[in-house]
């Protein structure tokens, strides 16, 4: 939770104004920022560049004195309220007190003595334990509350429940003086620190020393004086309604600050909840209602998504139900399976439903409709096609991926790729051009390791500092996000494990690449697909005319900690296992088993936990585990084998670089129209049989170039996840920073250039590896 956030939640709601305006001392940080950007893009007199820095700065100090006469006003009224009233029900408690002092009982019991006083709040009752009456003394003064409720006092019982009521009121309101002043020395501690980070300065320490600690309200005299008038209060309470008992007094009354404190969180919560939303309809963005259309017969209105969804998925239910009756193939269950084939691919290009719900209906399917032979041709029995059909779903593939994740996971958490991240940005300087060479080399490289699902919204968030201080419509924005979108598409391709294509092309080369012969084939197209695309950025969107500087990217300050080396230290050793595979195969058997290494020891020494599990891509998973059914089941049925055997007749005079390239555009179409991941699915299976049925097979070079051209799509908003994430983006006023035009422009010739990188240099290197 933000610390803006956090004060407000934290805070009294009655005196919500009287704390630090946080958010709006760093709105004067950002713009304090932002007019330093806009005096080095527009050269002046250095005594007027000077003398602008100084305004802001004078501007953020003004302020920051304003807050702290504020905060020290309302300390010491509130400190002089409370303690008055302290006083006051002092005095009172001792008139009642003296009315009749000689009264004491031997060996009192609080549990024989509930009375109607008791009765009007159970934390009395519930309060006393065998514990308390342990403490107690054999023979004890009676409390004023017993004393008081006896027959010939009653009539005073009425004053006796104010005089409580007021100092459980002065215990809350003491307590919540407490937490008020440990807010706002917090709000002080952050704004300052975040000043000194933001406008490279060192205010913080002489502020906070000379202004802030010597302030009224944050001295150590002061927390002390509060804490004894809080105790007073427990003891007056004790002596007057608990017979003495601190503790059982401190429950009481603790219970009531509970109750209040809840009372005001979820009041607050609301609040904020409306706020955001307001905020959000506020943004200058163009209304654009929903439009729905009344059923007949019902009082129901149904929406133009909801008829798209279910247009399409009827359609995807009528194409499979004519293809179950026509014999297109030899056999029934050639005929089933291609019927399921065309209903899994409409119902994927489609999205009639999510892409994994899709994937868990296809093992149902399979064994449903009997697709699956045995090795003699005969049908499977169904519940030897399950088993078959769940192994399939479960291999070392899957379990890579989960690997994947847990590095990804583990990296993120504790700050490393975000450390590296920073660290590279801080040293690429201000002007435009190496920024967004810089940002697009980390996107590919990040990629790597933590996968291009994830990449992106870190990238995201690492220019924030130079999005916030850009001036209104420039360019450099769109390009500095559509370069991190890109280039974590291109970084698709660069490692197993940086996208979910690629652990489905995997699962169908034979032998495995490894991370060897991956890198050294998929690395040359990425580095020379992020200059081309760098250069097309540059000369489509002229960041350098637009903005000579940039706000420079801060590095991050903080140490290194043990569990961030002994993650890079697992993270390097499976890396290394995994690029040593081949020779390491007759001991591991599959790059699987070296995944695992990850997922048992950060799970095992606590660095990952059970949160952290539950966060991974599980759609994506379920997303392969489908396509891996569907694969199998194709392959069983023959139905793959027959495909190949007929697209071979019609190409099986080419060159293996025409059928490579031939597959490559075709992936890039599907791939640019519908995910990446779902063009792997339904096309690299048939790859492989056709490279299988070729006359000197080429199985593993048409897969892998065919798992790689699934990453060069990338023209549309929808090509995979970086483009999702990035057209999401929306800037201050709400109004996005890309449309589809941007991804057209740029996105469609680096989509090219990538798909002829990879069928003339990747063959090129797949045919020196051997494939």
């Amino acid at each position: 939770m933000k610390f803006s956030h956090s004060l407000q939640f934290n805070a009294v709601p009655e005196w919500i104004d009287k704390y630090v305006a946080y958010d709006h001392l760093k709105k004067l940080i950002f713009q304090a920022e932002k007019e330093r950007v806009d005096v080095a893009n527009h050269p002046q007199d250095p005594e007027v560049m000077s003398s602008t820095a100084s305004v802001g700065e004078s501007a953020f100090l003004r302020e920051l004195d304003i807050q702290l006469a504020k905060v020290s006003d309302f300390y010491c009224e509130k400190e002089s309220e409370l303690y008055a009233s302290i006083d006051r029900i002092d005095v009172a408690l001792k008139v009642y007190g003296s009315h009749d002092h000689a009264h004491t009982f031997p060996g009192a019991n609080h549990s024989h003595h509930l009375n109607a006083l008791e009765k009007l709040d159970s934390t009395m009752a519930q309060s006393y334990t065998v514990e308390d009456e342990k403490v107690s003394t054999p023979k004890r003064r009676m409390s004023l509350e017993s004393r008081m409720s006896d027959g010939e006092h009653e009539s005073n019982l009425e004053e006796l429940v104010d005089i409580r009521n007021h100092l459980i009121s002065l215990y809350v309101s003491l307590s919540e003086l407490e937490s008020y002043i440990e807010l706002n020395k917090s709000a002080f501690q952050k704004i300052l620190k975040k000043h000194d980070k933001v406008l490279e300065t060192t205010l913080r320490e002489n502020y906070l020393k000379k202004m802030v600690l010597d302030a009224r309200p944050f001295t150590a005299e002061t927390y002390q004086n509060l804490r004894s008038q809080i105790e007073c209060v427990e003891r007056m309470y004790a002596k007057a309604f608990c017979s003495g008992n601190i503790h059982a007094a401190t429950r009481q009354m603790r219970s009531h600050l509970r109750d209040q404190i809840v009372y005001d969180r979820n009041t607050v919560w609301k609040d904020m909840i409306n706020n955001e939303r307001r905020m959000l309809e506020a943004h200058a963005k163009d209304p654009q209602p929903v439009k729905s259309y009344k059923l007949p017969f019902i009082n129901k209105r149904i929406t133009n998504s909801a008829i798209r969804e279910i247009c399409f998925f009827l359609l995807a239910v009528i194409v499979f139900a004519v293809l179950l009756n026509v014999n297109i193939f030899q056999s029934r269950s050639e005929n089933y399976c291609f019927a399921l084939l065309i209903f899994a691919a409409i119902m994927w290009a489609t999205e009639a439903i999510p892409l994994y719900a899709t994937s868990l209906m296809i093992p149902f399917l399979v064994v449903l409709l009997g697709i699956v032979r045995n090795t003699d041709g005969s049908q499977m029995a169904a519940k030897a096609a399950s088993k078959a059909v769940f192994g399939a779903m479960f291999s070392g593939t899957v379990l890579m991926l989960l690997g994947g994740f847990a590095i990804a996971a583990a990296l993120s958490k504790y700050g490393i790729a975000k450390a590296f991240a920073t660290h590279v940005l801080s040293r690429a300087g201000t002007r435009p051009r190496w920024v967004l060479l810089s940002i697009m080399f980390i996107a590919a490289f990040l990629c790597m390791w933590i996968s291009n699902v994830a990449t992106p919204v870190l990238c995201f968030s690492l220019i924030n500092p130079i999005l916030r201080t850009l001036p209104d419509n420039s360019p450099v924005g769109p390009c500095l996000i559509l370069g991190i979108a890109l280039a974590s598409c291109i970084g698709g391709m660069t490692s197993p494990i940086s996208s979910p294509q690629n652990i489905v092309t995997i699962q169908f080369m034979n032998p495995s690449p490894g991370w060897g012969i991956w890198f050294g084939v998929a690395l040359p197209i990425a580095i020379l697909s992020l200059f081309v695309c760098w250069g097309a950025l540059l000369l489509v969107y002229r960041p350098d005319r637009a903005s000579p500087h940039l706000n420079k990217v801060k590095a991050t300050s903080d140490p290194i900690t043990i569990p961030q080396v002994f993650i890079m230290l697992v993270t390097i050793m499976t890396i290394a296992l995994w690029c040593a595979e081949s020779s390491i195969e007759d001991h591991i058997g599959d790059t699987g088993i070296i995944a695992a290494i990850p997922l048992f020891v950060f799970f095992g020494t606590g660095i990952l936990n059970k949160e952290d599990l539950n966060a991974f891509l599980w759609s994506v998973v379920v997303l392969a585990q489908g396509g891996m059914a569907l694969g199998f089941a194709v392959t069983s049925s023959g139905l793959l084998q027959d495909i190949a055997l007929r697209i071979k007749d019609g190409i099986q005079d080419l060159a293996p670089i025409a059928i490579l390239a031939i597959f490559a555009f075709l992936l890039l179409v599907f791939s640019t129209f519908v995910s990446h991941t779902v063009a792997a699915l339904i096309i690299v299976p048939i790859v492989q049989q056709v490279g299988n049925q070729l006359p000197v097979p080429h199985a593993n070079l048409l897969v892998m170039g065919a798992g790689l051209a699934c990453s060069a799509g990338m023209g549309l908003p929808v090509s995979g996840y970086p483009n999702m994430s990035a057209v999401m983006l929306e800037g201050p006023t709400g109004k996005p920073y890309l449309t589809t035009k941007d991804f057209l422009v740029t996105g469609i010739p680096i989509s090219i250039f990538c798909t002829i990188l990879i069928f003339t240099l990747g063959y090129g290197i797949m045919t020196g590896v051997g494939y």
